[in-house]
């Protein structure tokens, strides 16, 4: 009996030691499996927080692209330079007046214009209009006419001056005086011929 017993203890713990081997084994194996499975997701590029779920996309780029405040503050910048160049020149223009029932350029209606063609070379790119002005003697039509010859008149010594900025005329005839009174002094002021920039209010 004796040697009965000690085999069957010997048997056990052969039995119990095989047990925990396989159990040992099984566990390395799932170790080696899943170092494998992540070596793999390196390689691919994946990383085991992306998963295998559908994958995030960023909003595309606008097409929109605003111009930087300082482009926009620049540009304003310049517009009021421009605007104050305009205004400073109108000033400088001096209107030109004309005997009665005459578009011809008096000597003195030459040297203001010789004077106004330097102020206008100062903004050659700035518009120019020219108004015909009449006294209130005579026809509204016939007064139309001559404003407007009194307004070329004026125009073409300003080009023969050297003056290239854009010019337009036209004719107020007595529509527009700027003395209402009937007299002589009054009538000399209102036959004129009267530049306005373009962007700058006329008097």
């Amino acid at each position: 009996m004796p040697m009965k017993s000690r085999a069957s203890r010997s048997l056990c713990m052969i039995a119990v030691a095989g047990l925990v081997g396989m159990l040992i084994l099984g566990g390395c194996t799932k170790k080696a499996g899943t170092g494998t499975t992540m070596g793999e997701e390196s390689a691919s590029g994946k990383t085991p927080s992306q998963g295998s779920g559908p994958s995030q996309t960023t909003p595309k780029d606008k097409n929109v692209v605003e111009a930087p405040p300082t482009m926009v503050a620049k540009a304003d910048e310049a517009e009021i330079a421009a605007r104050k160049a305009r205004e400073a020149a109108q000033k400088q223009l001096a209107d030109i007046y004309f005997a009665y029932d005459k578009w011809a350029l008096s000597a003195e209606g030459k040297k203001n214009l010789t004077q106004s063609a330097e102020v206008l070379k100062q903004v050659p790119t700035v518009k120019l209009l020219l108004e015909g002005h009449c006294d209130e003697r005579g026809s509204r039509e016939y007064n139309l006419v001559l404003g407007e010859k009194r307004a070329k008149e004026a125009q073409r010594f300003l080009v023969s001056l050297g003056v290239t900025n854009p010019m337009s005329v036209t004719s107020y005839g007595k529509e527009r005086p700027v003395c209402t009174e009937h007299d002589e002094s009054c009538y000399w002021k209102n036959r004129r011929a009267h530049l306005v920039l373009e962007g700058v209010s006329g008097k």
